[in-house]
C-alpha cells in the first residue's frame, strides 16, 4: 500500500512539473510543416524573417512591439517613438508573429496573423545615414525555446550588437531584463526587440 501510495505522489509531482513546463499562454520559435518550410525558404523567411508561434486564452486586446537601445546602462525606445500596437480580435487564440530586419537601425517588419483570419503589417525604415567605422560587425541572438505570456509584461524576442570589438558575447534574449551584463561589456551599439500583451484595448 506504501509503494502505492509513494507511486501515486511521485506522478503528481510529475506531473506537476509537466503543467508548469507547458504553461497555458506561451509564444515560441514556429513549427513548421514540410509545406510551410517551402514556402517560407521560397519568401525568403529562412534569412531574416523569423516566424513565432502564439497561443493565448481568448481576452487579450492588444499586442504592442518595441525596439530599445542601451543607452548610459538602461533600454531607451528606439523605432516609431519607443513601439507599435495592434489591436487583437478578443476572441483570437492562435497566432503566428513575423518579424523581419537584417539591422535593426535600418529597417524593420513586422506582421500578425490570428486564428487563419487576415493579416496585419507595419514597416519602419530608417532615414539616418550610419556611419560605421571598418570593422563593424553585428550578431543577433533570438528567443529560441517556448517563453510564457503575461499580459502587459515584455516578452524579449531578440538582441542585437553592432561592434567593432572582436570578441562578442551574445546572451539570450532573457539578458533584457539585465542590461548592465551588455554595459559592461562595452559594444559601440546594443539593440532589443520585445513583444507584449496586454487586456487593454488599443487606444
Amino acid at each position: 500500500m506504501k509503494k502505492i501510495f509513494a507511486l501515486l505522489t511521485l506522478l503528481a509531482l510529475l506531473a506537476g512539473c509537466s503543467a508548469e513546463a507547458a504553461p497555458s499562454m506561451y509564444i515560441q520559435p514556429a513549427e513548421l510543416n514540410e509545406e510551410e518550410e517551402a514556402v517560407a525558404k521560397l519568401l525568403g523567411a529562412d534569412t531574416d524573417q523569423h516566424l513565432f508561434d502564439v497561443v493565448l486564452d481568448g481576452t487579450a486586446k492588444k499586442m504592442s512591439v518595441t525596439a530599445y537601445e542601451l543607452a548610459d546602462g538602461t533600454w531607451e525606445p528606439w523605432i516609431g517613438g519607443g513601439g507599435s500596437g495592434m489591436a487583437l480580435d478578443e476572441k483570437a487564440k492562435e497566432g503566428r508573429l513575423c518579424f523581419g530586419f537584417e539591422d535593426l537601425r535600418k529597417d524593420f517588419r513586422e506582421a500578425a496573423q490570428f486564428d487563419g483570419r487576415g493579416y496585419t503589417a507595419t514597416s519602419w525604415e530608417g532615414t539616418e545615414d550610419l556611419d560605421d567605422p571598418e570593422g563593424m560587425g553585428r550578431t543577433t541572438s533570438f528567443l529560441a525555446g517556448r517563453a510564457e505570456i503575461v499580459y502587459e509584461k515584455e516578452i524579449p524576442i531578440a538582441i542585437q550588437i553592432n561592434t567593432t570589438k572582436n570578441e562578442v558575447h551574445s546572451y539570450d534574449p532573457e539578458s533584457f531584463f539585465e542590461p548592465e551584463r551588455y554595459a559592461e561589456l562595452g559594444y559601440e551599439h546594443v539593440y532589443a526587440l520585445t513583444v507584449t500583451f496586454s487586456q487593454e484595448p488599443l487606444s
